[in-house]
């Protein structure tokens, strides 16, 4: 646009534009004058961005030997940026905090030292940080899910109880609920729940959130526990081919911003020695499942092609992989031998049903001994979407802004 164009425009319109835009493009663009910087730290700005801008079905790859989060946009253009990681460093020893969840802009973090735990939320974009109180119950290395909204945050941390100082059993969960009309606005850790009987949860598996229930894989035998929250009540449902699976994650499929439902998928390596089924990465999607009752049906949605399975299974070397769907996109990134970054990402678009390999990540992973998990073995994605404003996290004692950071461009 003509620049004399450009310096006639009203500041509101201006404004609008500039709320419409990605958050990438505008931290890129923030410094090209001193009234974009401000806009930063205008609250109808800020609220209009959180309206107006693109939903972002960002992928955040937590590295625990580095500082910093590596983000991967899993769109045809795939391209990967870097965010340096909120946390305060620990002095004298490695972090005191692991990525746990992720959800609306927020990434979560739980604290190594067994007892009782703290849940930091932070938005790397803004560098905003906040503690949820005290968890009730201690515990060793549970496993946590994160369901937050504009006005809302429910976080449950469920399993490893602490019986005694030398054993854990996975025997109940804790459930935090903040939201700005209830009493009080900052929240409340509501009564624990009982998980249900023979339950074995993975703290790296996490949890998925849709219609107002966490689903959280449990294993030997293979089940999903499915927890509803205005119940707070866990029941079980059975899982497709579960003497078969292997390295199952359950995720978020659809939703976003675009006001479309959320699904919950199972997505698994599945292994059988029968010839007639072949090995194969499979995706199913649940229909019904939140009764008591253990209901549920599961529809087998996609499969991984053989060729694309040979190159997977070779990247994998049968060590797992790590998982994570934000939107239409599912990523599958295969577990290193040593903890380190992901060599390799698959991306799965659903729908375009097609599979593509991401491309290698251009960032190498310095060890560090501040940030976040250093004590943690391999990396964690999430589910991310950069956002300037998350507003939940007001609910809780935030610190203010410590900088503003954009994204670095590979």
């Amino acid at each position: 646009m003509d620049p004399r164009v450009w310096r006639r425009l009203p500041q509101p319109l201006v404004d609008r534009v500039l709320a419409c835009l990605p958050t990438p493009s505008f931290l890129r663009l923030r410094a090209a004058c001193r009234r974009f910087y401000h806009l930063l730290f205008s609250s109808p700005f800020l609220h209009s961005h959180l309206l107006l801008s693109p939903h972002l079905p960002f992928f955040a790859f937590v590295v625990p030997a580095a500082g910093h989060l590596l983000l991967l946009d899993p769109t045809a253009t795939a391209s990967w940026s870097r965010l340096p990681l909120p946390l305060p460093p620990v002095a004298g020893g490695p972090a005191a905090f692991s990525p746990a969840a992720a959800s609306a802009g927020l990434l979560a973090f739980l604290s190594d030292a067994s007892g009782h735990k703290t849940l930091l939320l932070a938005n790397p974009i803004t560098r905003l940080l906040a503690a949820l109180p005290i968890s009730p119950t201690p515990r060793l290395s549970p496993t946590v899910g994160l369901a937050a909204g504009p006005t809302s945050i429910i976080a449950v941390v469920a399993g490893d109880d602490l019986v005694s100082p030398f054993a854990v059993k996975n025997i109940s969960a804790d459930t935090f609920v903040a939201d700005a009309a209830s009493v009080p606005p900052s929240g409340f850790w509501a009564p624990s729940s009982l998980l249900p009987r023979l339950s074995s949860l993975d703290p790296r598996a996490g949890m998925a959130f849709a219609s107002g229930r966490f689903y959280c894989m449990s294993s030997s035998p293979f089940a999903v526990l499915v927890f509803d929250v205005a119940e707070n009540v866990w029941s079980k449902v059975q899982p497709p081919m579960r003497r078969f699976l292997r390295s199952p994650a359950l995720v978020e499929l659809g939703g976003g911003r675009e006001g479309a439902a959320a699904r919950v998928a199972l997505v698994s390596a599945v292994e059988k020695s029968r010839l007639s089924v072949p090995r194969s990465v499979r995706l199913w999607t649940l229909r019904g499942g939140g009764g008591g009752g253990g209901g549920g049906a599961w529809t087998e949605v996609a499969r991984m092609p053989p060729e694309v399975h040979a190159q997977f299974a070779a990247a994998e070397g049968g060590r797992g992989f790590e998982c994570a769907a934000h939107g239409d996109y599912v990523v599958l990134a295969p577990r290193g031998p040593v903890a380190q970054a992901p060599t390799s990402a698959l991306v799965f678009d659903s729908r375009r049903d097609e599979w593509r390999w991401a491309p290698p990540c251009p960032y190498v992973v310095v060890a560090h001994h501040g940030g976040a998990g250093a004590g943690a073995a391999g990396f964690r994605v999430f589910a991310y979407e950069p956002r300037l404003a998350t507003p939940a996290i007001g609910l809780l004692d935030a610190t203010a802004p410590v900088a503003l950071h954009g994204m670095h461009d590979g």
